[in-house]
């Protein structure tokens, strides 16, 4: 019986079988509850941890700067400068009354910079919770924006990589595309080794995306590294203000400059017009992007002449001492004559006249394979040592399987082969070097790298003191420096278009100074030059001497003209 009638009572009493069964009854639920508990919290507590992380825990991204680009003297050409991305909640927007108040909402869109109409229209629906509204916003103006948008606004940190110098270096240095790649230009070109990699943290976050606590690293970044460039920001801006001046004052469809340390290969400057601003995407003109002084090839002219003249003297075919007949004559049914008229000449008149039919029956004697040779052992016909992106290996033809009379001599005047700027640039180095080529560096060099010997010095000292003359008495005049001995030579060149030339012309002039002990070669070429003057001597020849006479200054190179002599040369 479940209750029992105590005699001489009149108390009922439990019985003891059902305080039991209620204990036990109780006692089960209790273990059960306890065991549950034990269960979920310690023993396999997994599975409530990740739910509850699932709603507070997130992984965050800091992912450090690209790395810094610098000229040789530490001038910053590309820095990556911190700013925020800017995003809205709708939802929060609404419920703190932002999206009511219209003055806020104009104040918002006017620190955007976006159409106040586009504003209200992104963040109409209260239900969403993520709306992108600025890639890049400055730290400052996030700072009013936040104060305006409450928890509304989400800031994040970014970078934009902004450019100092402008148009002048942007064909050298390149831009990012958006995933903040590379694109162009060194840039491009050391990508990899600019690039920062992100490192990936845990933290707890509340409602409204704020740390609350970071819990560790999941994985680690590393920081890009930074590039010193062989750039002497000076000389650049010397050569970008010469180079769009002669490309302006002729006309001309653009321009390239390429200043280059004989003594150790490295680019002190590489100018190329017309430009753009890099920190202007909006006029942003991927014509005018690339750096034309690696990736566009052209005929060298005449400032091939001095390399055909040397693989002929090396091959013992002709000497300096050989007259030649330079009256105008004809081969395969063209006729080859010289824009400087003279009957005959040695080699030495050849040079300082850029005599064409001199060159050409030079180089209808040598042949073509020896010339080809030559040039190979300069440089031609392969990329140089700079590691820009897209520069080209320019084009020899040298296993080309018929060489026409016309053919053989016109290559002595350079036509039928095709080159960069920045190789004619090394190897009027080569030359000014004594025929020891150095590989091309866009970097700063701690070390002078080794040469590799190209020619006979005795050749080239001989070839240096005709080039001297060009300066002095030939076609490149305009090309002088006071109180500086230089080398050079003028280039004159038919652009070929459609398959047949057409009437256009490339104007070239290459050199080096000071002879006594040069240390610098440039190479300045003019792209269709249309406002009457045509050859590299008047129209380069200018831009030339500005460029070199100020690296000459710059760089403290004594000069090799005593003012005696310079004086002298003036009274004549």
């Amino acid at each position: 019986m479940a209750l029992i009638h105590e005699q001489g009572s009149s108390r009922l009493q439990i019985s003891k079988f059902r305080i039991f069964t209620v204990w036990s009854i109780a006692f089960l639920i209790m273990a059960a509850l306890i065991g549950r508990l034990l269960w979920i919290q310690i023993l396999y507590p997994e599975k409530l941890i990740a739910e509850g992380n699932a709603r507070v825990v997130r992984n965050y991204h800091y992912e450090p700067p690209r790395g810094l680009i610098t000229d040789r003297n530490g001038k910053i050409l590309a820095i990556s400068v911190p700013v925020k991305t800017v995003d809205a909640d709708p939802k929060f927007l609404h419920e703190e009354g932002v999206y009511a108040d219209k003055k806020k909402m104009a104040e918002i869109a006017r620190i955007l910079e976006i159409d106040v109409n586009a504003l209200y229209k992104k963040t109409a629906d209260q239900t969403r919770r993520f709306v992108h509204l600025k890639r890049y916003l400055d730290v400052d103006k996030a700072k009013k924006l936040k104060a305006l948008g409450k928890n509304g606004i989400i800031l994040g940190d970014s970078y934009r990589r902004h450019y100092p110098t402008g148009a002048m270096n942007a064909t050298l240095i390149g831009i990012l595309n958006g995933e903040g790649a590379g694109v162009y230009g060194v840039e491009q070109s050391f990508n990899s080794f600019l690039t920062s990699t992100a490192s990936t943290r845990l933290a707890k976050k509340d409602k409204f995306n704020h740390i609350v606590e970071n819990l560790g690293t999941v994985k680690k970044g590393t920081q890009g590294g930074s590039l010193v460039l062989s750039i002497d920001n000076r000389l650049q801006e010397v050569a970008f203000a010469a180079l769009e001046n002669t490309v302006k004052e002729n006309d001309a469809d653009s321009g390239t400059a390429v200043l280059m340390d004989v003594k150790t290969g490295e680019v002190l400057a590489i100018a190329n017009s017309p430009s753009f601003d890099p920190n202007d995407r909006k006029t942003f003109d991927s014509t005018n992007a690339k750096n034309r002084a690696v990736t566009d090839i052209f005929e060298p002219g005449s400032t091939m002449k001095p390399l055909v003249a040397l693989a002929a003297l090396e091959a013992k075919t002709t000497s300096w001492n050989e007259v030649f007949d330079t009256r105008p004559f004809i081969v395969d049914g063209k006729m080859v004559r010289d824009s400087h008229a003279m009957s005959q000449g040695t080699l030495a008149d050849i040079i300082k006249y850029s005599s064409n039919t001199g060159m050409a029956r030079i180089s209808m004697r040598l042949g073509p394979h020896k010339i080809m040779s030559v040039l190979d052992r300069f440089g031609f016909g392969s990329k140089t040592a700079s590691g820009l992106a897209g520069e080209s290996p320019g084009r020899l033809n040298e296993n080309r399987p018929f060489w026409s009379e016309i053919d053989k001599a016109t290559l002595g005047f350079g036509y039928g082969v095709a080159v960069t700027n920045i190789q004619l640039t090394s190897a009027y180095a080569t030359l000014a070097n004594g025929g020891n080529r150095l590989p091309v560096s866009i970097l700063r060099v701690s070390k002078v790298p080794e040469s590799t010997n190209v020619m006979s010095p005795k050749l080239v000292v001989n070839m240096q003191r005709a080039l001297e003359s060009v300066v002095n008495n030939g076609t490149g005049g305009k090309a002088a420096i006071d109180r500086y001995r230089v080398a050079g030579k003028t280039g004159t060149a038919k652009i070929a278009s459609g398959g047949t030339y057409g009437k256009f012309y490339m104007a070239t002039f290459a050199g080096f100074a000071p002879i006594s002990n040069p240390r610098f070669a440039l190479v300045v070429v003019i792209n269709a030059p249309k406002a009457g003057k045509f050859y590299g001597g008047t129209v380069s020849g200018p831009a030339f001497s500005e460029i070199m006479s100020r690296a000459l200054q710059l760089y403290n190179i004594k000069p090799d003209v005593p003012l005696e002599k310079e004086n002298n040369k003036k009274d004549k």
